[in-house]
């Protein structure tokens, strides 16, 4: 079982929800790596979640619907000492994870980015969930190169010195100090070097997931939980992305895009979608592809306001927003 979970992706900047508009918004979107799945495959169109981010994630990973488990999407560090059972931030201490059912039936469990859905206690972290590895980040988002909180102009309990970036395992429970992320590129200069992109450490890692998990043993098959950044605010993505869309556009018959955040989300969509294609082909090359059911969402709605701009047409509202546009996915 392979679950990827975008994050904030509107309705309309998937090709498939672009066909038959004009020619400038069907060159606009590039997904050819999901429009295929999504032919190839079952395509759910009246499936829906909820309206923000860490309460559809916790909905999802404890298998309850988001009114009995978290409706406020509150900072991870928020924590009311009067209710040590639910009074932090993500899924209470006393419920159980999709990933523990499923380790429990033998599934070998790790997960890949955002988790959003709790971290007041070991319990509540991927670990405590049921993932045997995770690498990712605990909070609604981080800078994608930085990887520190902040980037919006409040200042946090950590002062926004906080890097919110980490790996957990069998031996290691903490920050990820690989060898590109802790390099002088990554720490001085992260925007001039595409290795130090928050999203290609996760594509990566979900890769060699897929390719060191052991295949012989038929009790033990993989449930890999892949959860982007993407695409989320801050609107961040290599340069070459952006030049790499315009040339595209331009190929499709497009003109310029008229907003620098639309450009910049559908660049971030075309990453996105790219690393959705190559974790495909690592699950061909290792010969699990015919056996496997992956699924593709999103946690909510697309974010309509101008930091966001994701495009849900032709649904009402979006994120934030109990119309169509913040909870049909």
């Amino acid at each position: 079982i392979v679950f990827i979970l975008a994050d904030d992706y509107g309705w309309a900047n998937i090709g498939l929800h672009r066909r038959g508009g004009s020619r400038q918004s069907q060159a606009e979107v590039q997904t050819p790596n999901l429009d295929g799945l999504a032919d190839e495959g079952i395509l759910l169109d009246r499936h829906y979640g909820y309206k923000i981010c860490s309460p559809s994630r916790s909905s999802l990973q404890s298998g309850r619907l988001a009114v009995h488990v978290n409706t406020a999407n509150t900072r991870a560090t928020v924590f009311n000492e009067t209710d040590p059972v639910s009074g932090s931030a993500g899924i209470p201490r006393n419920m159980t994870g999709l990933a523990q059912k499923l380790r429990a039936a033998g599934y070998r469990t790790h997960m890949v980015g955002k988790w959003d859905a709790g971290m007041a206690t070991p319990e509540q972290t991927p670990l405590g969930r049921g993932y045997e590895t995770w690498v990712g980040y605990f909070q609604h988002f981080n800078d994608y190169w930085r990887k520190t909180w902040g980037w919006i102009g409040d200042i946090d309990n950590c002062l926004n010195s906080f890097v919110d970036l980490f790996m957990h395992n069998a031996t290691y429970r903490g920050g990820v100090r690989d060898g590109v992320s802790m390099s002088p590129e990554c720490l001085s200069d992260p925007k001039s070097h595409e290795a130090c992109y928050e999203e290609q450490l996760f594509r990566q890692r979900a890769v060699s997931v897929v390719r060191e998990h052991d295949t012989s043993v038929a009790e033990a098959p993989l449930f890999l939980f892949y959860a982007f950044h993407l695409v989320h605010t801050p609107l961040e993505v290599p340069s070459r992305y952006l030049q790499r869309i315009d040339d595209l556009v331009a190929a499709a018959g497009g003109g310029e895009f008229d907003s620098a955040n639309r450009r910049l989300y559908a660049a971030m969509t075309l990453y996105m979608d790219e690393a959705v294609g190559e974790l495909v082909e690592s699950l061909k090359a290792k010969a699990m592809w015919e056996d496997t059911l992956l699924i593709f969402s999103a946690d909510n709605g697309g974010p309509i306001y101008e930091d966001g701009s994701a495009n849900n047409h032709p649904l009402k509202g979006g994120k934030y927003s109990d119309w169509e546009g913040g909870v049909r996915l």
